[in-house]
């Protein structure tokens, strides 16, 4: 059964969820709610538990912002586009992943030649299980065009570009109560790493780039941030 592993605000308004396998952000203020990220597609129940959590339905939800393209974090992100008028936005530079008019994802090649390692098969099972080669892709997401994103929940969030894991990966700093949204530029655990509760990357076959990747990490490990969240293991606080 599927289950939030945690929850944690970090600031007023703002509510960590560490989901079963990988994690999203609410932001709620002003009867408002907005997502960055949200899960695979079968933690949609999940997602919904934890706008309730904040006193608010999911119809309050207006706005779904997406680190990158991954299934694990595009979620259900095309139903609620689709069914109810929720805006998806995504950098510019990633919408053709978002949109899935070209697909930057881990494929079944890429697991080869680790797929003896402990854990491997038992994370890939899960994956596909929680809806990671469904059809996730939101053709109506538009890009984010500022380099600053005012939420109507009254937050604001500065955009920072994240190349590497997928092209056009973003992501936000919150500079009012200096939390950083990380997505999978930098994590604090995954199924496939050893150690949990530290930053770290993922391991070099999630990443479209490496190279990019890893200039990414290094920029945002020089972020000021007391609170970091990451697309995959807990919230830490620096």
């Amino acid at each position: 059964m599927r289950a939030i592993r945690s929850l944690t605000t970090v600031a007023p308004g703002i509510l960590f969820v560490e989901g079963p396998a990988s994690n999203w952000t609410v932001f709620h203020g002003r009867g408002r709610v907005e997502l960055v990220d949200c899960g695979y597609p079968a933690d949609r129940p999940l997602v919904e538990e934890s706008i309730r959590r904040t006193g608010l339905d999911v119809a309050a939800l207006s706005r779904i912002i997406v680190t990158h393209g991954h299934s694990d974090h595009v979620g259900a992100a095309r139903d609620y586009s689709e069914r109810h008028g929720v805006e998806v936005l995504a950098a510019a530079a990633e919408l053709p992943n978002v949109r899935r008019e070209v697909t930057e994802q881990v494929t079944v090649k890429d697991l080869l030649p680790v797929a003896l390692r402990r854990g491997t098969v038992p994370w890939a099972v899960a994956a596909i299980r929680a809806g990671g080669l469904g059809e996730v892709g939101v053709p109506s997401a538009q890009a984010i065009t500022a380099d600053t994103l005012e939420l109507s929940t009254g937050h604001r969030l500065e955009v920072l570009s994240t190349p590497g894991h997928t092209t056009g990966h973003a992501c936000f700093f919150v500079p009012d109560a200096e939390v950083l949204i990380t997505g999978d530029a930098l994590v604090t655990g995954h199924a496939l790493l050893p150690e949990t509760g530290e930053l770290q990357q993922l391991p070099a076959f999630f990443h479209h780039d490496t190279d990019g990747a890893a200039a990414s990490a290094q920029r945002l490990s020089l972020c000021d941030a007391r609170w970091v969240l990451p697309g995959h293991g807990p919230a830490l606080r620096l």
